[in-house]
Order: C-alpha cells, then sequence, then structure tokens
C-alpha cells in the first residue's frame, strides 16, 4: 500500500474518532446516558468532593465518565441527534456511525489503546477481546464546576491539637464546676430600681426618726445630723438648712392654695414648626385631604401645624404611634400643651 494512501486513511480514522467523541461530549452535557450503536454505553457519574488524608488536599465534585460495552447496542436516539448534526438522513447517519465505530476498533486491534477525544482512552482486552474505558482523571462534561480546583487540607500538628484540647478541657472544667453548685443562687438586680428602692427606704427611716409619736418633731442633735446625712445622701439636688430643723409654731389657719385650672383637650399634635403661613395652610390642606384634623394658627410668634383635642400627653403620643404606619409625617411629630395664646391663620 503507497504511504500517502496509508496516511489518509489513519487521518480520515483519527478525523471520524474526534467526530464520535466529541459527538458523544456534547450529547453528555445535556443527558447521563449515551448510547452508540454497535459499541455501548456511556454514562456520566456525579462524584462528591472529598478529603484525602494522604496527600493533605480537598478535591471538589467533578463528574465522570463510565462505559458498558455491548456491540448489539441500536443507539436510536445517537442516530438521530447526529442525523441533525450533519444534516443527513437517519440511513447516512447510521452508515457514518457504524463506519466510525469500525475504524475505531481496528484501531483498537493494532494499538490496543486510543485517546478517545478529551473524555479518556479506549481499551481492548487482547486475551478476551473486550472493550474498556480510563475516563480522565479531571473529568469531563463538568460546566457547573468550571473553576474549581484542590485546596490544601492539612491536618493539624501535633501541638495545636495538644493545645486545643487543653483548652476544651479547661472550659469543661469551668463549665462542670459551675453547673455543680447547686446551693447558689444568683439574682440580678436593676441598679436604678435598688436606688430608687434605698431612697424610699431611708425616707421612711427618716421620717420615724426625726418625728415623734405626738407629731412633733425631735430636735436632738443625732436627729438633724440624721436628717443632714440622708438628706445629702439620697437628695442632692436639695441642700440641707441648718435652720431648717427649727421648730416652727403650728398655724392655726390653712395656707390658701390657688386653684389648679384644669381644662380639657389641652393637647396637640406638632406636625411643623416655623413656616410661614402659606405654607402651613398648604400642609394643614394635605392632612386634612389624609382624614386628619389640622389647623394651622400662631402659637406665640411661631406658626405651626398642629392636630388638637387630646386631653393628655399619653393620649397624644399613642396617636402619634398609631399613624406613624400610615404617614410618615408623623415620624417626626411630637406633643405639645396648648395655652391661651393660639390663633389660627385665616387663608
Amino acid at each position: 500500500m503507497p504511504k500517502s494512501l496509508r496516511l489518509s486513511k489513519e487521518s480520515r480514522t483519527f478525523v471520524g474518532m474526534i467526530e464520535l467523541s466529541t459527538h458523544i461530549e456534547y450529547l453528555l452535557l445535556h443527558q447521563t446516558e449515551v448510547s452508540v450503536p454497535q459499541l455501548g454505553t456511556f454514562i456520566v457519574r456525579e462524584m462528591s468532593s472529598r478529603r484525602v488524608d494522604e496527600e493533605g488536599i480537598f478535591l471538589p465534585p467533578y463528574r465522570t465518565v463510565s462505559f458498558l460495552w455491548n456491540e448489539q447496542e441500536a443507539g436510536e436516539d445517537f442516530i438521530q441527534s447526529f442525523s441533525r448534526m450533519h444534516n443527513l438522513s437517519r440511513t447516512d447517519a447510521r452508515m457514518m456511525c457504524i463506519e466510525y465505530v469500525d475504524e475505531l476498533q481496528q484501531a483498537l486491534e493494532e494499538d490496543g489503546t486510543v485517546s478517545f477525544g478529551s473524555m479518556g482512552y479506549m481499551l481492548r482486552n487482547a486475551e478476551t477481546g473486550e472493550l474498556s474505558f480510563m475516563p480522565q482523571q479531571s473529568g469531563i462534561a463538568s460546566p457547573a464546576y468550571y473553576g474549581l480546583d484542590a485546596v490544601p487540607f492539612s491536618k493539624l500538628s501535633y501541638e495545636v491539637r495538644q493545645q486545643r484540647a487543653k483548652k476544651l478541657a479547661a472550659n469543661k472544667v469551668k463549665l462542670t464546676s459551675f453547673e455543680a453548685d447547686k446551693d447558689t443562687i444568683t439574682i440580678r438586680i436593676n441598679r436604678r430600681a435598688f436606688n430608687y428602692a434605698s431612697a424610699v427606704a431611708a425616707s421612711i427611716v427618716l421620717f420615724f426618726a426625726i418625728t415623734s409619736p405626738f407629731g412633733k418633731a425631735v430636735t436632738s442633735g443625732v436627729s438633724q445630723q440624721a436628717e443632714m446625712f440622708f438628706a445629702s445622701k439620697f437628695m442632692p439636688s436639695v441642700k440641707p438648712d441648718p435652720k431648717a430643723v427649727e421648730v416652727q409654731p403650728v398655724a392655726t389657719e390653712e395656707p390658701k392654695v390657688a386653684p389648679v385650672q384644669v381644662a380639657s383637650k389641652d393637647y396637640a399634635i406638632v406636625l411643623a414648626s416655623a413656616i410661614s403661613p402659606k405654607r402651613a395652610l398648604n400642609y394643614a390642606a394635605q392632612l386634612k385631604e389624609l382624614g386628619y384634623d389640622a389647623q394651622a394658627c400662631t402659637i406665640g410668634k411661631m406658626v405651626r401645624v398642629i392636630i388638637p383635642g387630646f386631653a393628655s400627653e399619653d393620649e397624644a403620643y399613642e396617636k402619634i404611634n398609631q399613624c406613624k404606619a400610615d404617614c410618615r409625617d408623623f415620624a417626626q411629630a411630637w406633643p405639645l400643651l396648648l395655652k391661651g395664646d393660639v390663633k389660627p391663620i385665616e387663608p
């Protein structure tokens, strides 16, 4: 056989195996099994990540390919895909595929091993004639795992493990000793509440220490010192006056107390302050359209937009908290005690 003819035949065989392996790889990207006529079935297997202690590395997950030899395989799905790929009829596609498989088997009989694209190697057992497949270790048909590489994951040294074990043991001892002490009860008291209770108790002691059972103040030096001590300790804002301890004559007439004028609905919610009268009227009109009884008025020398009609400061705060979720204008609102200098602004 001429050398030129032999080279062309080898080149044709090489191209045929490339066509065959490339099409198998393409189908394996979307399928888990690909059956080739008169050859067998290629199966994709998902391999989970694992740690190799001997080498001290952590391998990421990958996909590999296994092979089941079956020369009776029809492979109708493969023929249909092959015909669409090369724009051939099913008969022509089957003949081309069988020709490529024959060339692959002939190459295996001559060499025993043939590189099958980027998937791996096809092997033939010289004694039994059985075909087998050896996949590439890097995996194939794995676009989801591209870019993943082995990670060094060596074990901790013996010294580091010993130090961690000692720390864990020490923490366990502390925890056990704390839990085993069942006779001890820990009570936590708020410092502010404790100070308040101490002040109330001191006031009661001071009352009984200074006042006699008959309503007359005791003017002994010990009582005066006790009063000054407790007053300076728990009531720093009031300076003790030595003259205040002196006994004053009991007044026969009751002191005149000015009547306290309690007006109802004296609190209002302030929504805007220090703005022009025109802006106040416009803003009040907008709030009225939303369903709020807003008013533009002058309080003292400042123009404000308010919602009046609340009996107490708590009632005004409750209304503010209710309206915050519906209207963001109430986020900065605050209650105000109204007096007699409220003047509505006329439009």
